[in-house]
């Protein structure tokens, strides 16, 4: 199963605690937003979760899945070629068919213009497109990439996304970035990093089989909250005010019909129902 795994992880610089006690799993599908203020842990989580630092405790699992990592600084050898740069990548990874996959993701991530000049020559958006060529270049099941988006433009943006779009239905793609709106536009699901722990792991939209992940449901009056949350599917069942209630419901089921139900067979009124869209920014503060 193509999955990863961190339990307890906790890392120290000196006295400071940077993370504590974090657990979280990723699974096969799913594109992850990471967001955090500056000095969250963000860049230290990603290099444990990539095998690139040690946690002081804890356990990072892979099941034997391969990683790819794209550092924020995005390092880089800049009296290198485009191409010779992507073929030592290629050779000290043990790529197979090389020279097929750069001619495939020189295309696929927009440096066709540039393959041929020396990476010091390079706006910095193609260097971001070349760190990320290099990230994917040996196709890893697990991608982890730190502020990927850095130094492109719209257009650029608009391209990355639907390139990471098109590789996500088979990978974990885990991502961070200080900017809330590329989070939500590309994400499934957002990790919220504060103070050294995961304070929100929190689903942005249905996911690819349609479910929901929260409804809002008013009332003409108060209801028992076991009439709902034994309903199949729902985990739990959040009174609000003025008869308003939360329904956060499992991945891959829709219980909306039986919600409808319960509520009229107990001779009650519905007032409303609706999707919750997540607001990041809200979230955030």
């Amino acid at each position: 199963m193509l999955a990863l795994e961190a339990a307890h992880i906790t890392k120290s610089f000196g006295p400071v605690d940077v993370l504590v006690d974090v657990d979280l799993t990723l699974r096969k599908g799913e594109i992850v937003g990471l967001l955090g203020r500056n000095g969250a842990g963000k860049s230290t989580l990603l290099k444990i979760l990539a095998g690139i630092n040690a946690p002081d405790q804890g356990t990072v699992n892979y099941n034997k899945n391969t990683i790819g990592y794209m550092s924020e600084r995005n390092p880089l050898y800049p009296y290198m070629y485009v191409r010779e740069y992507l073929q030592w990548v290629g050779n000290m990874k043990s790529v197979p068919d090389i020279s097929l996959r750069i001619k495939w993701i020189i295309k696929h991530v927009g440096l066709e213009a540039v393959q041929n000049k020396k990476i010091n020559q390079l706006s910095k958006g193609y260097r971001q497109r070349l760190g990320l060529a290099a990230t994917l270049l040996p196709d890893p099941e697990i991608i982890i990439l730190d502020e990927p988006i850095n130094g492109l433009d719209p257009i650029q943006i608009e391209e990355y996304r639907a390139l990471i779009r098109s590789m996500a239905h088979n990978k974990i793609i885990l991502l961070s970035s200080h900017l809330m709106q590329e989070i939500e536009a590309l994400c499934d699901r957002v990790l919220l990093l504060k103070d050294g722990v995961i304070s929100e792991d929190t689903m942005l939209r249905t996911n690819r089989t349609g479910s929901v992940y929260q409804l809002e449901l008013q009332l003409d009056k108060s209801i028992r909250i076991d009439l709902l949350a034994n309903i199949d599917g729902i985990e739990k069942v959040e009174p609000t005010n003025n008869h308003r209630y939360i329904i956060s419901i499992k991945e891959g089921v829709d219980p909306r019909s039986q919600i409808f139900d319960a509520i009229v067979d107990n001779k009650f009124r519905i007032l409303e129902m609706t999707h919750i869209k997540s607001s990041l920014s809200q979230l955030f503060n």
